[in-house]
């Protein structure tokens, strides 16, 4: 996938936005996008004071590289069910395996740095969330819509088809569906609940603001790059606890819900109420998930 990502790399998106904003502060930052030993070698990983990898899977690849050619490597994973054991693949846990083997992490999350903690882990390793670019999101004061959107790719991890059933039973509030749907179905009444195909990153930083408030009802997620988007442009969160890490879950416009009857009833209360907090919403995304806040972390965490 190309980085800058035009649709739905969310991964790509944070490694494009980190290069730009640590440029900023004064780095040099080179991406490499392909896999292979000649691309890597071709790169020169050892003449950087830092290389990071985001793509897990290549962890052992990296690893042993970084001893060969001794430079220093750090690596993130952004896999879902990082901070669930229970839900990993057998593929996973080959890259768990690597991942504790490595030097230096960094993690997306507390509770992801628990599980690396827990299972003994014994190099260094620290907490970035993500972030993301506020400013490029159009913010309006009030939303347009009085309604939700479920954004992102369509998959059984994220439950949209689950949330969707739900609100054509009860027919009592409106949801867009905005993602690739791949292979998952589900029922539309192009009333209650519509789907509208897939928004480019332009649309996605033009439409966001016209919604009340977003639903990702999902059963494991790393930290979620739509949550900050939604509060960049306003939104109020209807969210699993599953996808509530960096948040502070006490602010009055973040609803925790623990099935899809729950979601759909927070989020009839959230879009009723979103255009109190909206400017408050935006603020907090600012102040705690700016990709400008991010990147002096980042820069502080590397050196």
């Amino acid at each position: 996938m190309p980085i800058p990502s035009n649709g739905w790399g969310a991964v790509e998106t944070l490694i494009w936005n980190q290069k730009i904003y640590c440029e900023a502060l004064g780095h040099t930052v080179d991406i490499l996008n392909q896999r292979g030993l000649a691309p890597a070698l071709a790169a020169k990983p050892w003449t950087y004071d830092v290389v990071h990898v985001h793509f897990d899977s290549l962890t052992e690849f990296w690893n042993l590289l970084s001893v060969h050619l001794d430079f220093k490597l750090v690596v993130t994973s952004h896999y879902g069910y990082a901070a669930f054991p229970r839900k990993w693949g057998t593929g996973y846990m080959a890259t768990f395996k690597s991942l504790m083997e490595s030097e230096r992490l960094i993690v997306l999350s507390e509770e992801i740095l628990k599980v690396f903690q827990r299972k003994g882990f014994k190099g260094v390793i620290g907490v970035l969330p993500n972030g993301t670019e506020t400013k490029q999101f159009l913010f309006k004061k009030d939303a347009l819509l009085k309604s939700a959107i479920c954004l992102g790719r369509i998959e059984i991890r994220k439950g949209q088809a689950e949330i969707a059933k739900k609100i054509l039973t009860k027919r009592n509030m409106v949801c867009d569906f905005v993602g690739p749907a791949d292979s998952i179905k589900f029922k539309v009444d192009n009333k209650h609940v519509r789907y509208l195909g897939e928004w480019d990153r332009a649309a996605v930083h033009k439409n966001l603001t016209n919604y009340s408030c977003l639903i990702l009802f999902s059963d494991g997620e790393a930290h979620p790059l739509v949550i900050l988007e939604a509060m960049a442009a306003g939104l109020s969160l209807v969210i699993s606890k599953e996808a509530s890490a960096n948040l502070d879950t006490g602010q009055p416009w973040i609803h925790l819900c623990e099935s899809a009857d729950e979601a759909v009833e927070h989020a009839e209360q959230a879009i009723r109420d979103n255009h109190l907090y909206r400017e408050q919403i935006r603020k907090y995304a600012e102040e705690n998930f700016d990709c400008s806040v991010i990147a002096q972390k980042y820069i502080e965490m590397i050196s």
